[in-house]
């Protein structure tokens, strides 16, 4: 960024007239005052419409802004962003200054500053609330859009409602007019990506909105424009996009990763930011170059080789692995750096590897303890099981059919809560079931929306803690559960009751809402036993790179947190550790992998015993 100082009294064809006295003299005249001007705001431009698809469907087209300086990169104006994202909604931009601008949208204010590059906003969660597309009037919190969870208040206490972004540390210019404020559309896109996820993209020639109230889909799904293999058929990129877009994924990590504590760059990114992180590393300066590289093929290199930056055992997933650029032919990780490759390998795929046929060998063992009988409900004297392998996908289109009158509960299928309401009825119906155990040995996560579903029907309270580690801010987000499911938020809803001892049963397979569930019933008094947890405690944020990539990362907008508000990411400790039995191995493509067989964790006598003897002392 350039700064131009002007005397205001060279710009003036004026004559001044003075008294003339022994006092007035040159010497004691005050110096005029300069007014500070940014240069990048005075830069020919061109405006270009383009056309915007919203989840798929055209709607109209937006002005763009290409500046000369930068030609390849999409600027769009803060107000026509606000009417982008959130329709029906507008922020007014008024000049205050030269180059300082007062923004105001419907949740807060904010300050721009074109000369300092830096965007000040009073309130970040309010400013950048997109969730009134999910529920009216809705905060800027976290619900999936299923019909039969509302949300209800959030709490917020501690850190700082105020941010600043000083994007002069990442050499990204803010433009600014009479008529308005400017951002790089990328820069805006990532400010305001939420756990819902809502992102937009533009690739030059279209602009592209996930709005979908069911948080599922991605950009891609609904427009080929956006598809990888479209964009990855492009053999170069120009130098200014890539040094644009490399700026942009150091802001976005420094600000918006969630840090949830496994990855062991965490502190060097904290502390430095993610440019000093990888120039601290030869790894690290190798990824560095390949990501600031203007030939596609090395910078998606770099882009997929993030992930040994940034891994937390799932959250975060710079590249869709199919899609995987270090492992096409002729690779040029492994030819070019071959160290750099091999520990890519071992690091990072061979943990996948290792974790999917381990998951599958507890997946026999457990099979084999119920006699190969694919039903998910077992039940054995007093004690009833049943298997939660996964929270999603949660039909939402299905319930709202349902609550609309055009469908029954039991045409709703592959729906984990249907799963576990007909598992309740038919625990509830029976008289000699008194034990009830929720099997997350093999849950890898899924919906909130169930798992607040669940912990209301289990134990008659909805809510999820969680820190914003950008802002401090400690939130709990509190939610009303329709538990008869009548299609009503009522009274009546309170009248429904378990009377069931419950029990969550953990592995280190139990991850994100399978790790966040176990801690929400241990902090409500329900026993968890097992093993600890295999953790994942960040919620997910999609973003887009300047190019059109899809990746996502740990949030920062919620690390979700026990009643003690620390993270839960390590995992959760059982109240009963249960312990397993010899392990289970099988040898894929020359090496052994082994897998505690845990029987006894499906023990039903066993466990029987485990539960009567937590509730009873």
């Amino acid at each position: 960024m350039k700064k131009l100082y002007v005397s205001l009294v060279a710009l003036c064809s004026m004559t001044v007239l003075t008294s003339c006295s022994d006092k007035d003299d040159d010497n004691n005249l005050t110096p005029p005052a300069k007014e500070e001007v940014n240069l990048d705001d005075q830069k020919p431009y061109t405006v270009k419409q383009l056309p915007v698809s919203r989840d798929g469907q055209s709607a109209g087209t937006v002005a763009i802004r290409f500046y000369e300086d930068m030609p390849s990169v999409p600027y769009i104006s803060v107000a026509d962003f606000q009417s982008l994202m959130l329709p029906g909604s507008t922020a007014t931009v008024t000049k205050t200054g030269n180059g300082t601008y007062h923004l105001a949208n419907p949740g807060s204010t904010a300050t721009v500053n074109t000369v300092n590059e830096t965007f000040t906003i009073a309130d970040f969660l309010k400013f950048t609330n997109l969730m009134e597309t999910v529920q009216p009037g809705m905060d800027n919190a976290y619900l999936d859009g299923a019909p039969y969870v509302r949300f209800s208040h959030q709490t917020v206490t501690d850190g700082s409602e105020t941010v600043t972004f000083n994007f002069s540390k990442y050499g990204i210019n803010l433009r600014g007019d009479e008529q308005g404020v400017y951002f790089p559309f990328t820069t805006l896109a990532d400010i305001f990506a939420d756990l819902h996820y809502h992102n937009a993209a533009c690739n030059g020639k279209k602009v592209a909105v996930s709005n979908c109230d069911d948080g599922n889909t991605g950009i891609g799904a609904f427009d080929d424009d956006f598809s990888a293999d479209k964009i990855m058929a492009q053999e170069t990129r120009t130098a200014d996009l890539a040094a644009y877009s490399y700026s942009e994924l150091c802001f976005t990590v420094d600000h918006f990763y969630g840090m949830p504590g496994r990855s062991p760059y965490e502190a060097g990114i904290k502390r430095d930011g993610l440019d000093k992180t990888l120039d601290a590393s030869e790894d690290g300066k190798i990824i560095k170059k390949l990501l600031q590289s203007t030939k596609m093929e090395e910078y998606l290199t770099g882009f997929e080789l993030m992930q040994l930056i940034l891994e937390d055992g799932g959250h975060t997933k710079m590249w869709d692995e199919s899609k995987s650029v270090v492992n096409a032919k002729g690779s040029l990780a492994a030819t070019t750096y071959p160290n750099l490759y091999q520990r890519y390998l071992d690091e990072y795929f061979e943990k996948r590897i290792s974790k999917s046929i381990c998951y599958f060998l507890l997946m026999q063992c457990r099979e084999s303890r119920f006699n190969n009988d694919q039903q998910k409900y077992h039940k054995k004297g007093n004690t009833a099981i049943c298997h939660f392998d996964v929270f999603h996908p949660t039909n939402v289109q299905a319930w709202r059919n349902y609550y609309n009158g055009t469908i029954s509960l039991a045409d709703i299928k592959n729906d984990a809560l249907i799963e576990f309401l007909d598992a309740l009825k038919k625990a509830d119906d029976d008289p000699e079931v008194k034990n009830f155990i929720v099997d997350l040995t093999l849950n890898m996560g899924g919906s909130l929306d169930i798992v607040m579903a669940m912990t209301s029907l289990m134990y008659g309270e909805s809510f999820a803690r969680c820190v914003n580690t950008f802002t401090g801010q400690r939130i709990q987000w509190n939610y009303d559960v329709d538990r008869n499911f009548d299609g009503k938020f009522d009274e009546q809803d309170k009248d429904v009751h378990y009377d069931l001892n419950f029990c969550i049963l953990t592995s280190d397979f139990s991850f994100s809402c399978g790790n966040m569930l176990p801690a929400l019933c241990k902090d409500a008094g329900l026993l968890v036993a097992g093993q600890k947890s295999g953790g994942g405690g960040c919620g997910i944020c999609i973003y887009r790179t300047a190019e059109g990539f899809n990746y996502q990362i740990s949030s920062a907008r919620g690390r979700l947190a026990d009643k003690q508000w620390q993270n839960i990411d390590g995992g959760i400790v059982p109240n009963v550790e249960i312990s397993t039995d010899p392990v289970a191995s099988t040898v894929y493509q020359g090496k052994t992998y082994e897998q505690p067989a845990l029987y006894d964790f499906y023990d039903l006598d066993k466990m029987s015993a485990v539960i009567s003897n937590f509730y009873t002392l």
